[in-house]
């Protein structure tokens, strides 16, 4: 059934509210109160009637040239532009080079300004704006970011947030202490791989290792008992993270963008501190990645110095 809620009579021109009481042209579908249909008592959409279209196409028609107006005015025309289906047969086009996706920067969001935000947020804009939105509006937390089912602590760092970057490698660097121990443990053991070791760095490894060697299998059930509440809680800080992984990214955004407003001076530098502090970063996914590699070597070596200390 369609929605005339909002629509224009053209006898009265009055927009229609819900519970009008409303008759449409049984030619051409368009819409009148029925107090005006029955002063005129006809359609006056001569212009259908002539070119054998219907109202809804009409109206279909003028909302996508009043939203591509809209775009041509602020932006410039554009080759990037997303047309998205709205229900009842509409659509709305928008640039995709709009960081806030057609969307006005004035308006509010948590206190700050969405053309703040999105200029902080730079990359993925469309995918995000939308959804900080339903954030704002609904209260709700809940969304799914696949990308900390598997790298929790990349993605973090891939945002900027070294806060919750650092703190995801020290979880999943925990919940990985049992099997990061065992595979050492099947490594020091065979002695195939030890002997090819001491051969190409020209020592004896399996004594240098035998402290370690002896602690890990002193200790090689409880680190088999150990390892699965601690996989457990591995894949339990793995699903919380993708639930709340972006809601924690809006929060930061905005604690940012606040941040950053209170500091700086003029608009321009808001600007800058804007684009520089936020966005993205390929880099520290890479460094966010050696630390992590570097936090094992250390936890490992740390492990065999205890062991030969207390031999």
């Amino acid at each position: 059934m369609i929605n005339y809620t909002g629509s224009t009579c053209l006898i009265c021109n009055e927009k229609f509210k819900n519970g009008d009481d409303i008759v449409v042209c049984p030619d051409c579908g368009t819409p009148y109160h029925r107090s005006c249909w029955a002063k005129e008592n006809r359609c006056i959409n001569t212009t259908l009637h002539e070119t054998g279209a219907s109202w809804q196409q009409q109206r279909r028609e003028k909302a996508e040239a009043e939203a591509q107006a809209i775009i041509d005015q602020n932006r410039g025309t554009s080759s990037q532009q997303v047309r998205i289906e709205l229900p009842g047969g509409q659509s709305m086009f928008f640039d995709a080079a709009d960081p806030c996706c057609g969307m006005s920067p004035e308006e509010p969001m948590e206190g700050e300004k969405l053309g703040d935000v999105a200029n902080f947020v730079q990359k993925n804009t469309l995918y995000y704006i939308p959804l900080f939105r339903r954030f704002r509006d609904t209260g709700k937390k809940l969304s799914l970011n696949f990308t900390c089912v598997l790298f929790p602590q990349l993605y973090f760092a891939y945002r900027k947030m070294w806060g919750l970057a650092l703190l995801s490698v020290v979880l999943l660097l925990v919940c990985d202490i049992p099997s990061l121990l065992l595979s050492q443990l099947t490594m020091l053991t065979n002695t195939e791989l030890m002997q090819q070791f001491s051969t190409m760095y020209g020592m004896d490894l399996s004594s240098m290792f035998g402290g370690l060697t002896a602690f890990l299998q002193a200790h090689e059930a409880f680190l088999s008992t150990l390892s699965v509440p601690l996989y457990l809680l591995n894949l339990l800080v793995r699903a919380l993270l993708c639930l709340f992984g972006n809601y924690l990214y809006f929060r930061f955004v905005i604690k940012s963008v606040n941040r950053i407003r209170s500091h700086a001076s003029t608009p321009q530098l808001r600007n800058t501190l804007l684009r520089t502090e936020g966005g993205t970063n390929l880099w520290n996914v890479i460094g966010c990645a050696a630390l992590g590699y570097l936090a094992q070597f250390l936890f490992i070596y740390a492990v065999m110095l205890f062991c030969q200390m207390a031999a």
